[in-house]
């Protein structure tokens, strides 16, 4: 009897034992499936956090701006604006016209499409804007370099008639000591740049339209804080003798444009100069006139800032041409002339005519090339 008793309590701590035994390692199983699912489930937050972060807050949160850049961004259009580049988002710019500057690298400086949207329009999906919401887009050749002289302006108005931006290189010849500031079709209108003697080609992207240019001339003392002087304003120019408002037309054959800023008090001088082609068309039909590539009214000095279709001439229709001259200190330049068909496009005549400044040279077309035999018409294309 004692045997059996002790028997059964050996019995027991033993089923005792194995009872704890068996809950301890479903214990440790059951710990080590939570920490699977923990461990788990800690890498697909961390994943998500990674994923979250490319993803740009759906508030507006507008970007700082560089310390240095080749672009130089002036948003007078009162909105909040994303810049993109090649569809990725470059800055979120705020609705301010402070200098805004970005830093956009382009080992190769050539030509870049930079697009901007109104930040109402993608600000549901801003990795995706929608194409037909694009607000501007300007192609412009910006420097790898962020020195000032290198910088390109963009003027961003809020006007939503054109998408496109034009071009307008500006350059400012030295031998003043005056600086410049240029504003668009009044003195208290948009100051698009600020140059400095001996500045050339600096880039300004500004909307197509038409324009006229008001130039503010003032001297600043480096030795002294107080040392500003204005010294006056150009707003007109002189044509073939009248005194007419300096205008600057931008449109889809005029949106890479040059400007010579001329200096204070030296107008005709060192400023854009202009001489006069005189065309008569002699053939019995119309006939187109270009300046190399262009038509003729893209490249000439339209008064009033409309082109009229002035580059078809015809039968008989005599019009005078007045063309730039943009050459430092030149007084005359060459242009490649050709008039061609109005209806098949056939050139009827060429000639490279010597454009004098303050001066006008005739060219009549005639058809009579260096055989001397005149040119027939051509039967209309069917």
């Amino acid at each position: 009897m004692l045997i059996y008793k002790l028997f059964m309590v050996y019995y027991h701590k033993v089923h005792i034992y194995f009872k704890i035994n068996i809950m301890v390692k479903f214990k440790l199983i059951e710990m080590k499936r939570n920490l699977f699912l923990l461990t788990f489930v800690s890498l697909i937050l961390a994943s998500s956090c990674e994923l979250f972060q490319d993803e740009p807050p759906r508030d507006f949160v507008p970007d700082e701006p560089d310390a240095a850049g080749n672009l130089l961004i002036i948003n007078n259009s009162n909105e909040r604006l994303v810049l993109y580049k090649d569809e990725y988002i470059v800055k979120r710019i705020p609705a301010s016209a402070t200098d805004y500057l970005v830093n956009i690298p382009n080992p190769n400086e050539g030509t870049v499409e930079l697009v901007l949207y109104l930040w109402e329009d993608v600000k549901d999906d801003p990795n995706n804007p929608p194409l037909d919401k694009v607000f501007k887009k300007w192609l412009v050749p910006l420097a790898n370099s962020t020195d000032v002289e290198d910088r390109a302006t963009w003027h961003i108005s809020g006007a939503s008639q054109y998408t496109t931006v034009a071009t307008i290189n500006f350059s400012y010849y030295g031998g003043t000591d005056e600086f410049v500031d240029i504003y668009l079709n009044s003195r208290t209108g948009a100051k698009i740049m600020t140059m400095m003697p001996g500045q050339q080609y600096k880039k300004v992207g500004v909307d197509y339209g038409n324009y006229t240019l008001h130039y503010l001339y003032w001297f600043s003392d480096q030795n002294d804080a107080q040392g500003f002087e204005e010294l006056g304003w150009i707003e007109t120019e002189m044509i073939n003798g009248s005194e007419e408002p300096i205008w600057l037309v931008l449109n889809e054959s005029r949106k890479d444009v040059t400007v010579i800023v001329p200096h204070l008090g030296a107008l005709q001088n060192t400023g854009t100069k202009y001489g006069n082609v005189r065309i008569t068309n002699r053939m019995s039909y119309p006939v187109q006139i270009y300046a190399g590539d262009k038509l003729i009214e893209d490249v000439c000095y339209l008064e009033g800032g409309i082109a009229r279709n002035l580059s078809t001439i015809d039968n008989d229709g005599t019009y005078t041409f007045i063309l730039p001259i943009y050459e430092e200190e030149a007084i005359e330049t060459d242009y490649i002339l050709s008039a061609k068909h109005i209806t098949n496009g056939t050139v009827v005549e060429t000639e490279t005519i010597t454009v004098v400044a303050e001066e006008t040279v005739d060219w009549i077309v005639d058809g009579i090339a260096d055989t001397e035999q005149p040119v027939e018409p051509d039967e209309p294309a069917e």
